[in-house]
């Protein structure tokens, strides 16, 4: 599928367009000067992976985003 003339390539789980878009969207916000090229997603239970890679640097990109809340307390930063 295309989104926003962007490869999406959808590995597991199941996504509508809009979910799709939605995320799209949250990683443009933080890719300021870089333009995705393929972003493939991933999804169980517990948790949303997105793979990307870019038209200007030969890089992909891992990010995992945990689909429930986080709790306050982290082990990390106490």
């Amino acid at each position: 599928m295309l989104v926003d003339h962007i490869r999406v390539v959808i590995e597991n789980g199941t996504f509508s367009a809009e979910d799709a878009a939605f995320y799209i969207r949250e990683l443009k916000k933080s890719l300021k000067n870089l333009t995705l090229k393929k972003v493939s997603m991933s999804r169980t239970d517990a948790y949303l992976d997105l793979r990307y890679s870019f038209n200007e640097i030969p890089l992909e990109r891992i990010r995992r985003i945990p689909l429930k809340k986080l709790r306050e307390e982290r082990a990390v930063g106490n």
